[in-house]
């Protein structure tokens, strides 16, 4: 079972990525934030769909990144707010956007590159690192 504060999981395939997403969803309280990092192509994406199906029982189907528009809304039993955020340039055309008023909204935000706001999240943010092993394997640690 995939805990807050979890050691290194090893991930040897997308579809263990995805379930490891769908573990931590099924624990989310609603309000939750989780922040990912990891390079392009690390599994930041897999990793949402399966979370995004725990916390609201989405269509992994249904979720995929929202590189040019910046976020994507899921509707289930909880909201799944996906954010992108390679091409922010800063937290001021984040707060323009008013996107910043989905933090604390009812639902789950899921930001993939929340580093253009690290200093705007609330204290009490999750942070997902997703790093390349290999071609295929993945390391995977959640932080509180």
């Amino acid at each position: 079972m995939v805990g807050l504060n979890s050691e290194v999981v090893i991930s040897r395939s997308p579809e263990e990525t995805e379930e490891l997403g769908f573990q931590l969803g099924k624990q989310l309280p609603n309000r939750s934030v989780v922040c990912f990092f990891g390079d392009l192509g690390a599994g930041k994406t897999t990793f949402i769909k399966g979370l995004a199906r725990g916390a609201g029982g989405i269509d992994p189907d249904e979720v995929n990144s929202p590189t040019f528009v910046y976020l994507n809304i899921y509707e289930g039993q909880l909201p799944i707010y996906h954010f992108d955020l390679y091409r922010l340039k800063d937290v001021q055309e984040f707060i323009r956007m008013g996107l910043d008023e989905y933090l604390n909204g009812e639902g789950i935000c899921c930001l993939e590159w929340s580093e253009r706001i690290e200093g705007h999240l609330p204290p009490k943010t999750i942070r997902v690192e997703i790093c390349h092993v290999d071609q295929s394997k993945r390391e995977v640690r959640i932080l509180q």
